[in-house]
C-alpha cells in the first residue's frame, strides 16, 4: 500500500519565512522539502494535493480549550470541538480539566476522560491536569497524575465551576512547589479574587450604573495585576514554570516580559477575542462576548497588537469555553456564563486582523504553531514543517473569503461573536499526519484520525 504523499507548489511556510517548495509525505511524516517544480513517479499521481497559490502553514496547536467532555456534552464534546476546530485549521489541542464533569483532579477522573476520549476526536489531543483547592495537599495524586497530563492549570479567582475551586494565595506556595519538583508547566488564571469581590458586591449595589458596565469594573486590570505579580514573586523562589493563560492587558504582559529578562521561566498567552474586540462590543453586545477577564478598553487591543509585534506574546489561545445559548440569554449578565466560543475561527479571525495591520504572518504563525510545541514539550512532532515532524498542514488561500453564519458553525451550539463577520481568508485543506482531514469542498472526513499525545516526561 503507498503511503506516500506529495503537497505541492504551494508557499511552505519554515523557519526562514515562505518559500515556494513541495512537501513529500510518507506514512504520517514530513520526509523531504523540495524547491521545485515536481513530476512524481506515475505510481504516485492519486497521491497529489496541488496547493498552487495556497499558504501552506503548520497545523495550529490550541493549547487552551474546554471541550466539556464527558459531563457536559450539551455545552459541546470532544466530536462538535475537535470537528469545529479542524475547520479552522487546528490539528491539535489541549482540553483543559474543567468543564467536563468530574472535573480531571485525581487520577481515576483523568483516566476515564482519556478512555472516553479514545477514538473521538478528529484532532489530536492532550490533557491539562487540574490543581484546585480540594486537591493541592494530596502530593502522592499529583505526583501520579503528572506523568499522563500536558501540564497543571489553577485558577486565583472563581472559576465558576464547583468541583472545581479556586487556589487561595495561601495554598499557592504549595501549588508553585508541586510543580516544580515534577517538572510540571502551572499554568494560571490569574485574577485576584479579594478584590473581584469587594468590588462585585460594590457594582452590584449600584442601581444607578448599567449593570454590563457594572460587570466591567468589577474585574479591572489592577485584579490581574496582583494576581500576576504574586505568582511571578512565587514561581521565583521556588523555580515553577508558569504560562499564563487569557491575558487581557498590554501592562501586565508588559510586567511577564520584564520577569523573562531576569531570567524566569515564564510564558504568556492571549486570546483573539482580546485582539479584536473591545469593552465598547461587550457594552454593546452582552453576555456573548462576556469572559474573564473581561474585555478591555479599544488602548488595550492596540496595546496588544504592539505587544506582539515586540514579541512579547508566546502563544494564542482560543478558550473555547462555550455552554447552551440559554446560560447567555439571561436576565441578569452578571448571571450569564462567562465564555467565548470560537475555536473554529481564532486563526481566521487572529489572520484576517495581522494581514489588515500589515504585521507579518512569520510573527504571528509560531503563536500558534511552534512556539507552542516548544513551550510544551512536543516540538519534536508538531509545530513546524520540517523533515521528521508529523505532517500537519493547512492550506490556506488569501483570494478567496469565509462568512461566518450559522449553518458554517460546527460547534455544537450554534452562535458565536464571531458570527456574520467575513475574514479575507479560506482554510482549504487541514491535514492530520498526512490525512486530509477536512476540505473546503467535501468537508470533514468521516473518519476520526486524532490521536493521544503522550507528555513527555
Amino acid at each position: 500500500m503507498k503511503t506516500e504523499l506529495w503537497v505541492k507548489n504551494g508557499y511552505v511556510f519554515t523557519s526562514e519565512g515562505f518559500r515556494f517548495a513541495s512537501i513529500k509525505i510518507k506514512n504520517g511524516k514530513i520526509e523531504a522539502l523540495q524547491d521545485c517544480e515536481i513530476e512524481p513517479q506515475k505510481e504516485y499521481e492519486n497521491n497529489m494535493i496541488d496547493a498552487g497559490g495556497c499558504l501552506v502553514v503548520p497545523g495550529f496547536i490550541d493549547a487552551h480549550v474546554h471541550f466539556n467532555d464527558p459531563g457536559r456534552t450539551d455545552w459541546e464534546g470532544i466530536e462538535t470541538g475537535s470537528k469545529a476546530a479542524a475547520i479552522g485549521g487546528t490539528t491539535t489541542i489541549f482540553d483543559m480539566p474543567l468543564n467536563c464533569y468530574p472535573s480531571v483532579k485525581n487520577m481515576v477522573n483523568l483516566q476515564n476522560k482519556r478512555d472516553y476520549l479514545n477514538s473521538n476526536s478528529y484532532i489530536d489531543y492532550a490533557l491539562w491536569g487540574g490543581m484546585t483547592g480540594h486537591n493541592v495537599q494530596d502530593k502522592a495524586e499529583l505526583t501520579q497524575m503528572s506523568e499522563g497530563i500536558i501540564g497543571w492549570k489553577a485558577f486565583m479567582s472563581d472559576s465558576g465551576i464547583a468541583d472545581f475551586p479556586y487556589v487561595a494565595p495561601a495554598q499557592l506556595t504549595q501549588a508553585m512547589k508541586i510543580a516544580a519538583e515534577q517538572n510540571k508547566i502551572l499554568a494560571l488564571h490569574a485574577e485576584w479574587q479579594e478584590e473581584i469581590n469587594s468590588l462585585t458586591i460594590f457594582y452590584k449595589n449600584q442601581n444607578n450604573i448599567n449593570e454590563r458596565m457594572a460587570f466591567l469594573a468589577s474585574r479591572p486590570i489592577s485584579a490581574e495585576e496582583q494576581a500576576v505579580n504574586t505568582a511571578l514573586e512565587l514561581a521565583a523562589k521556588y523555580g515553577t514554570a508558569i504560562h499564563f493563560v487569557h491575558i487581557s492587558s498590554p501592562k501586565v504582559v508588559e510586567r511577564i516580559q520584564q520577569a523573562k529578562k531576569s531570567g524566569m521561566n515564564v510564558t504568556v498567552e492571549t486570546c483573539p477575542h482580546y485582539l479584536i474586540f473591545d469593552e465598547e462590543d461587550f457594552l454593546k453586545t452582552g453576555a456573548i462576548l462576556k469572559c474573564a477577564p473581561p474585555l478591555r478598553p479599544r488602548e488595550d487591543v492596540e496595546g496588544l497588537w504592539e505587544c506582539i509585534s515586540n514579541g512579547w506574546i508566546d502563544t494564542i489561545g482560543s478558550d473555547h469555553s462555550p455552554c447552551l445559548y440559554s446560560m447567555k440569554n439571561t436576565t441578569s449578565i452578571w448571571e450569564a456564563w462567562g465564555g467565548i466560543q470560537g475555536v473554529q475561527f481564532t486563526w481566521l479571525a487572529l489572520l484576517d486582523e495581522a494581514l489588515k495591520r500589515r504585521i507579518p504572518l512569520k510573527k504571528v504563525l509560531p503563536l500558534g504553531a511552534e512556539n507552542v510545541a516548544e513551550r510544551f514539550g512536543i516540538s519534536e512532532k508538531k509545530g513546524s514543517i520540517q523533515p521528521g515532524l508529523d505532517a500537519d498542514l493547512v492550506l490556506i488561500s488569501l483570494d478567496e473569503t469565509t462568512v461566518v453564519d450559522q449553518p458554517s458553525i460546527a460547534f455544537r451550539n450554534k452562535y458565536s461573536p464571531y458570527e456574520n463577520r467575513t475574514f479575507l481568508l479560506k482554510v482549504k485543506k487541514t491535514i492530520l499526519r498526512g490525512k486530509v482531514i477536512y476540505d473546503d469542498q467535501t468537508g470533514v472526513t468521516e473518519e476520526k484520525y486524532g490521536q493521544y499525545i503522550q507528555p513527555r516526561k
